[in-house]
């Protein structure tokens, strides 16, 4: 009997660890298979394959297009060629009769014990409904109205309503019958995707001169995956033990020591976005004439050249221009550095073509926010008309660095978008671009800067 019950109980238990070893392989499985990338990419593909066929039904004629999918995102492009208005009247007609049947039922289902308890009040139930109507005909949208326009125009002659509805197309409401169009077949998509257990959201844009500018900027500002891989890949086969000379400058005597505060002194906030911080094995004061001085080629030649920038075009600060960037050492005693904030430097160069923008000139103004012995403060607004949606933003980036003693810098590099005349349609996409692209000069910058102090200390 022991020997069965001990059997019986490492039966139980391999079955109980099989049953956890097929579950946790269940859920592998549906992890790698049900990926929102995955899901969107299935999900484009059938909606662009029954889109055709659901507005032939409506009498709508169009082509469409997969114009952007990036991970769980993409926008689908609906272009109406012809509307046969015969039919169209016909299919809205059926649909609003259906959808009234139905409020009309649901309206019956909850208000009946309250129409029978307002019998005895005729007066009350006439006020009740008349009250409701009015509500129902201020809540209605645009589409509702039109919606039950078409449906009115079914019980008209062809003769009448098909002029009426060419002239109201071609005069000013074509965008508004193409919106409702296309919105009326939202309610199928929701159901094909509701049957497969499934949830998204749905926006309709105007096809009008500002979206067609959105999606060719979507086109270019997207990130594809393996587009990404393959530029990382470039970047790291680069050959990174090439130096160009001691381009930070000789290392500074007061670098050496700690780094002393200034009493009431206040670090400037950093923008919106904070991309990197890290401490650099360079001391302040050269780090501070690296980037600063006129007679420095860091940023041109490890930077600018380095990325395969062209045409670059470096002004010189338009004030204290020989004074800004020299050790406090070699500072004549009339100069307070005090004065040299809110300089300004003008630069402009040719950027490379890469993954998600062809080769465009950047235009750039540096501003001196901060400058003593503690702290540098650097602020850029860069214009890139050349861009996709380019006249539409400014990019501003922050590189504040802080003397932290023992030849050693702290830097902080931060960014932040602004769109001076309202953010555009793609101004999500435009950010998330800005972030990324900002980022990876932000970590070449970093490299650089760690590279050649270690190199030439």
């Amino acid at each position: 009997m022991e020997r069965i019950h001990f059997s019986c109980w490492e039966l139980i238990s391999f079955y109980l660890y099989c049953l956890v070893i097929i579950s946790f392989l269940l859920t592998t499985l549906l992890r790698i298979v049900f990926q929102p990338r995955r899901i969107a990419v299935q999900l484009s593909n059938d909606l662009y394959r029954l889109l055709t066929p659901r507005f032939k039904r409506r009498g709508v004629a169009i082509e469409t297009e997969i114009d952007y999918r990036v991970g769980p995102y993409f926008v689908l492009v609906v272009n109406i060629r012809g509307i046969n208005w015969k039919r169209l009247i016909e299919t809205t007609a059926k649909n609003e009769a259906k959808r009234r049947a139905k409020w009309l039922e649901e309206q019956q289902d909850s208000a009946r014990d309250e129409k029978e308890a307002e019998k005895k009040d005729l007066l009350k139930g006439l006020l009740r409904d008349s009250f409701q109507s009015v509500i129902r005909v201020f809540k209605l949208s645009v589409d509702d109205v039109l919606s039950q326009v078409l449906a009115w125009f079914y019980y008209v002659h062809w003769i009448i309503y098909l002029p009426i509805c060419y002239i109201a197309y071609s005069c000013g409401l074509g965008k508004v019958i193409r919106h409702f169009i296309v919105t009326g077949v939202t309610d199928e998509i929701f159901y094909y995707v509701g049957q497969k257990g499934m949830e998204m959201e749905i926006k309709i844009e105007r096809a009008g001169n500002q979206a067609a500018f959105m999606l060719s900027a979507l086109r270019e500002i997207r990130a594809d995956g393996r587009e990404l891989k393959k530029k990382q890949q470039e970047t790291e086969s680069l050959d990174t033990d090439v130096f160009l000379g001691p381009l930070l400058g000789p290392s500074i005597k007061e670098d050496k020591g700690p780094a002393v505060e200034i009493p009431g002194f206040k670090l400037p906030e950093n923008l919106e976005f904070v991309s990197l911080e890290l401490e650099v094995p360079c001391g302040f004061q050269r780090l501070r004439w690296a980037l600063c001085h006129k007679d420095s080629k860091f940023i041109l030649d490890a930077i600018l050249k380095a990325s395969k920038c062209e045409n670059i075009t470096c002004g010189q600060w338009s004030k204290f221009d020989e004074h800004i960037g020299i050790p406090s050492s070699n500072l004549p005693d009339s100069e307070n550095p005090g004065d040299f904030l809110l300089s300004e430097r003008e630069s402009s160069y040719l950027m490379p073509k890469s993954a998600s923008v062809n080769a465009a000139m950047a235009y750039e103004t540096c501003y001196l926010i901060a400058y003593n012995d503690y702290c540098l403060c650097l602020k850029y607004k860069t214009l890139t008309p050349d861009v996709p949606f380019g006249g539409s933003f400014v990019a501003w980036t922050q590189t504040l660095i802080v003397n932290t003693g023992n030849n050693s810098s702290k830097v902080t590099f931060s960014v932040e978008p602004e769109f001076p005349n309202g953010p555009p349609m793609v101004a999500r996409q435009i950010v998330s671009g800005m972030k990324a692209g900002t980022l990876e000069k932000f970590v070449q910058m970093g490299q650089t800067i760690t590279k050649y102090a270690e190199k030439y200390p």
